[in-house]
């Protein structure tokens, strides 16, 4: 994750932006939970997009929840997991502190937690 990164995620805006995150662990047989952490959080997730807008609408970022859920290795985690979703982009990040568990529907992204990492991280 970069500042450039960071920044291009800040500057999009389309409704709806889907924003999840997760507190993770790094180590087995903790991490086994996360898996299941998200798939609740992408169900919440659902909820919301389907009672806020179009079911057509909210069912193809339901999808690019789900296949960006399954991209993810769970034996790589560090402390935190971001998920960011809209029309236009599927990403996540690893973050090395623990976040809460949040799922955001907003025409942006909750990008604080990331802000919060890059501030931490020693440069090169």
């Amino acid at each position: 994750m970069t500042k450039k990164e960071i920044l291009q995620l800040q500057q999009m805006k389309s409704y709806p932006s889907v924003s999840i995150t997760l507190p993770t662990h790094r180590t087995f047989p903790d991490n086994k939970q996360d898996a299941v952490l998200l798939e609740d959080l992408i169900r919440q997730a659902r909820k919301r997009l389907l009672e806020e807008v179009k079911e057509e609408e909210a069912n193809g970022l339901i999808r690019q929840l789900e296949s960006l859920a399954t991209e993810i290795d769970h034996q790589h985690n560090l402390e935190g997991l971001v998920l960011f979703v809209s029309k236009e982009l599927a990403k996540y990040y690893r973050v090395p502190f623990t976040v809460p568990e949040r799922v955001v529907v907003d025409d942006t992204f909750l990008t604080r937690d990331l802000v919060f990492a890059l501030n931490r991280s020693k440069p090169y």
